[in-house]
Formats: C-alpha cells, sequence, structure tokens
C-alpha cells in the first residue's frame, strides 16, 4: 500500500501523528488541502497512544483536560474536531479535581475561578489582597494571549511582558506567606515548573485551563486520536504508520518530499514536522539550512522526563476517586528546580482512570513522576529489546522506590496490586521522539523568551513546525499550535469563526 501512495503527490506531508499533526491533517484536509501523516510506530496519536498490558488498558500521557465546559476554549476546538461523538468525559470533583499533600499538608483545589477565591481566602484569611491580585494577574495574562481565547492574534508572534517574567518571583512578589505560595505554584507538575526559568505566561495560562474546568476521558484516550483518524479519511487524506521518514527530500532549496526507512519516497509541496526541532534538523542533509539555526534547534533545552509505575490491581477492590492525587514529600512543589538522583523519588500523581463498566472501581492505576534523561543514558543507543539485565534491574529498583512512596499514603494497595509494568525516558523518547522523552517539549526561559520560543516557519520556505514545542504544550497548547500551523495555508479568522461557531 504504501508503495503505491508513494507515486501520488500530496499537497502537504505531516511527520508525525501526535494530536498536533492530527488536527493539522483535519483541518487542512476540510480546507480541500491533499493530506498524508506519516508514523513511525504501530500505533498514531503520541502521548495520546493507549497500550495493552496482561488485559488492561492503559493511557499514556493525557490523564485530564481543563476548560471542557460547556463554551469555554477547549470545548469549542473539541466540537470542531467532532471529539465528543462516541468519546464520553467525566467532570471532576468540583470540590477537589486536583488533591496536593505537600510536606504532609493536603490541599484540594475546587474547580471555577470564584469557588477557587473563596477557598484560598477561608485558607488563608489574612492574603485576600494577595490572593485577588494573583487571580487577577491570571486574568489579565490569559486575556492578552489572544489566540488562547480562540481570538485572531495581532501577530503570530509578539513578545508580551508575560514572556520575561520569571513565575517564581511574580508570586513572590505577591505575599510573603511561603505557604500561600506554594499553593499558588501547586499545579506546577502538568508543565513541569522551574523555578529559575519557568514564564510566567506558562503558569497563568496552565492554571486557568484547568481550574476553569477538568475533566477525564471515560476510556482509554486513543479514542481521540482514532476519531481524528476519521476526520482525517472523511476528506479523503490518508495516515500511513510503521513510517519512519529519515530524509528530507530537496529540489534545489526547496523540499520536494520525504524518504523512509523502508526506501519508500512520498512527494509533496509542503511539509509540516509534528516531531521534535532538533529531530526534524537531523533529517536534513548538512549544507542544506543555516548551520546557525540548526545548532540552535538541536541545542534547544528540554523539559525533564518522567518515570511511569503502571499498576494493575484485583478487580472491584480499590475504589475510584474522582480528582488527581499529587504528592510532594517536601513543602516545595518546584521540584523540578531541585531534582536530585540521590534522593529519588520525592514526588508522585497518582492518576485514577475512568472506566465502564464498573465505574466505582478501578482495576489499574497510572503514577507518574519527573526523571533525568541522564539516569538512562546508558542505554541510548541501544534497542529496546537488547538493553539487558542492567536496564531490567534499574526499572525494578526505581518501580520500588516509587511503590514505596505511593503506599505510604495509600497502604491499602499493598495487598491489591497483581503485577505492574514500567516506562522511562527511554519509553517516552520512542513514542514521542523527543530526543530526551521530555514530558512536555523544549523549556521556556523567561531569560530568553525569543530563543526559547520555535516558529511555525522554518529556514526552508515550504517546511513547517507545529506541536507542543511552539509554545505551549498539552492538548490545549498543542491544538492552539495546531491553528497557528494551518494559518500559514488558511485563513485563520475564518477558521476561528468556524471553531467559535461549532
Amino acid at each position: 500500500m504504501a508503495g503505491i501512495e508513494a507515486e501520488i503527490p500530496y499537497n502537504v506531508i505531516i511527520i508525525g501523528s501526535g494530536l498536533a499533526g492530527l488536527q493539522c491533517a483535519v483541518i487542512l484536509g476540510r480546507k480541500g488541502y491533499r493530506v498524508l501523516v506519516l508514523e513511525k510506530n504501530e500505533h498514531i496519536g503520541g502521548t495520546l497512544q493507549s497500550f495493552d498490558y496482561k488485559g488492561v488498558s492503559f493511557s499514556t500521557g493525557m490523564h485530564y483536560v481543563g476548560s471542557l465546559d460547556e463554551g469555554q476554549v477547549l470545548n469549542r476546538i473539541f466540537r470542531y474536531f467532532n471529539l465528543f461523538d462516541g468519546i464520553r468525559y467525566k467532570r471532576l470533583d468540583e470540590h477537589g479535581f486536583d488533591v496536593f499533600n505537600i510536606g504532609g499538608k493536603k490541599y484540594a483545589f475546587p474547580m471555577g475561578w470564584s469557588a477557587f477565591e473563596n477557598y484560598l481566602k477561608t485558607l488563608f484569611p489574612e492574603e485576600t489582597t494577595a490572593i485577588q491580585n494573583y487571580i487577577n494577574a491570571v486574568e489579565s495574562t490569559v486575556c492578552g494571549q489572544e489566540i488562547f481565547n480562540l481570538e485572531n492574534p495581532a501577530a503570530t508572534y509578539v513578545e508580551k511582558p508575560s514572556q520575561s517574567i520569571n513565575a517564581w518571583d511574580f508570586i513572590c512578589n505577591l505575599t510573603q506567606n511561603a505557604e500561600l505560595r506554594q499553593v499558588f505554584s501547586a499545579l506546577n507538575f502538568v508543565y513541569a515548573g522551574d523555578r529559575n526559568r519557568t514564564p510566567w505566561y506558562v503558569h497563568a495560562l496552565i492554571n486557568h485551563y484547568f481550574i476553569s474546568s477538568s475533566y477525564r476521558v471515560v476510556g482509554a484516550s486513543n479514542q481521540i486520536p482514532q476519531r481524528l483518524y476519521q476526520e482525517i479519511e472523511k476528506t479523503g487524506g490518508r495516515v500511513l504508520t510503521m513510517q519512519k521518514v529519515t530524509q528530507l527530500l530537496f529540489n534545489e532549496d526547496h523540499l520536494s518530499g520525504v524518504r523512509c526507512a523502508d526506501g519508500n519516497e512520498f512527494k509533496a509541496e509542503m511539509i509540516i514536522s509534528n516531531i521534535h526541532p532538533g529531530s526534524t534538523m537531523n533529517l536534513i542533509e548538512p549544507g542544506k539550512i543555516k548551520k546557525s539555526y540548526r545548532n540552535r534547534l538541536e541545542q534547544k533545552t528540554d523539559t525533564l522526563s518522567c518515570f511511569a509505575l503502571y499498576l494493575k490491581l484485583k478487580p472491584g477492590k480499590f475504589r475510584y476517586q474522582n480528582f488527581n492525587y499529587n504528592f510532594y514529600l517536601q513543602p516545595d512543589v518546584w521540584y523540578a528546580s531541585s531534582y536530585d538522583e540521590r534522593l529519588w523519588p520525592e514526588h508522585f500523581f497518582l492518576h485514577f482512570p475512568a472506566d465502564e463498566p464498573n465505574p466505582q472501581w478501578v482495576d489499574h492505576l497510572s503514577i507518574v513522576t519527573y526523571m533525568s534523561f541522564e539516569e538512562v543514558s546508558m542505554w541510548k543507543d541501544l534497542p529496546s529489546n537488547a538493553r539487558g539485565i542492567g536496564y531490567k534491574q534499574f526499572k525494578k529498583e526505581k518501580a520500588e522506590k516509587l511503590l514505596a512512596l505511593v503506599l505510604l499514603q495509600f497502604p491499602e494497595l499493598e495487598n491489591l496490586i497483581t503485577d505492574y509494568t514500567t516506562a522511562t525516558p527511554l519509553t517516552f523518547r520512542e513514542y514521542v521522539g523527543s530526543p530526551t522523552g521530555s514530558m512536555y517539549g523544549t523549556l521556556r526561559d523567561y531569560k530568553f523568551p525569543l530563543a526559547s520560543y520555535v516558529g511555525v516557519r522554518t529556514k526552508i520556505h515550504n517546511l513547517y513546525f507545529t506541536g507542543q514545542n511552539l509554545n505551549l504544550h498539552g492538548v490545549m497548547g498543542v491544538s492552539i499550535s495546531a491553528l497557528l500551523t494551518c494559518a500559514e495555508f488558511v485563513d485563520l479568522p475564518e477558521l476561528l469563526n468556524e471553531i467559535n461557531d461549532s
């Protein structure tokens, strides 16, 4: 089939089937472009993939989404892509969608900004001014990011003050209360907040996104890429798996297509890369792009990667909880800034899957924590089936350490676990194509807002980027990146109107 497809010229080839790549394919297909998506793995979806382990389906990366209430931004985006058709979403506990244990003290974040404000003022009655100033600052920052409100931006990239302000410094200037500073920062894990580098706008957008409303997919997260695949097929587009792009092909100074590992070549007028910018540069032969530009993208700093523990449980024994549980051993949620493998683990995020047919119970759990790629770098050049006993022992020791920390909070789990499997930064590297398996792509640095920004356009006029490395990660961030990428092909105000009217 791939051989036949290779003979057909396409308008656009998209490398990688992560969320943004699939969304670009839907948008452009609806606008009349002939689109081909090429995926190196067996399954599509990037971090939206699910995998089966001994009869249980685990979701790999998307544990919950925000701003899905009627009329909210992601709700409108999902309606445009028909992601409510055949997919159910469960609204998390409005009195505590995320529960945090920070140094032994628990907090439950309520849903909605009014409820959130009242909750904080109850906990910190002497800090009402700081709390109000914090909420006003979040609202002002989000309003200033037009595209994240599905409003037409004045320009694709305009540096704004919130991008050159350090999030931690900004929070510290709001209050001297050490506890409140940590509570303001509690959602750090969902963007790998770095005390020394994370810009205020990232903090503001992410907190606004989840506090506005939070939902889980009922069942496996791969329902989303599968639904997008159906939408792509409706437009006449194609998605091919097991097609690893190894080279971008040139006709003089512009791209003419791609070559895959199996020798197949596919022709196209334009290429969109939904893989890491550094990995994209590796597909370009020397001399075809400026060395300084290549070096900048290849040397970009990534966010931390992670270690995941997937537990299989005795059925009907462990109750479903309609929230996420975040644990910090120390009273400091900026763990990414002080990560020390000698003290690992000091944190975990526990996800309760919303499944059927027995929604009151869970037969599996996903537990995720930070891990540096350096911890597994000794095996980075080996195939997954050739890493040997040392790698297996490493995973076993890490799993036991992480599980011991989890059992301190959930001791009832000890006799309910029937099996488990793990994922390391190497696993995530293989699934998402990031050189270091980073959770959230490239790191945004308030000190260098322009240098840490990756634009849609590249130094090759018919090569474009999309995905989590552009401006913001997560379902919201990559969805917005897809819109910005497609704005290079279609009228953005018209597209935004279609989404807002969906």
